[in-house]
């Protein structure tokens, strides 16, 4: 079974991205994790960015740090992976 990305223009890819950075706190690093090329992830966020009309991230130079928005975002966001995960195992497994 394969799961449809994209759920009403919101990308759930951008949104895994996303949450990895935030859990890591640097697009290289979530590159690394992810295996996918910096320039991507950055890209894959802009467009979430604009997708749902909020900044999720500061980008510093210390590296990316979450909004007051974006923590609510990814809050919500990691849920749903949370989710997405779940129903994936349940049919793989089962």
């Amino acid at each position: 079974m394969v799961l449809k990305l994209v759920y009403d223009g919101l990308n759930i890819l951008h949104m895994k991205y996303a949450a990895c950075v935030a859990k890591t706190g640097s697009l290289a690093k979530a590159s690394e994790k992810l295996l996918i090329a910096v320039p991507n992830i950055s890209r894959s966020i802009k467009e979430l960015e604009a997708d749902i009309g909020i900044t999720i991230f500061e980008r510093t130079n210390k590296g990316m740090e979450l909004t007051p928005e974006g923590e609510e975002f990814i809050n919500y966001a990691n849920g749903i992976l949370g989710q997405i995960n779940q129903l994936d195992r349940f049919y793989k497994d089962g």
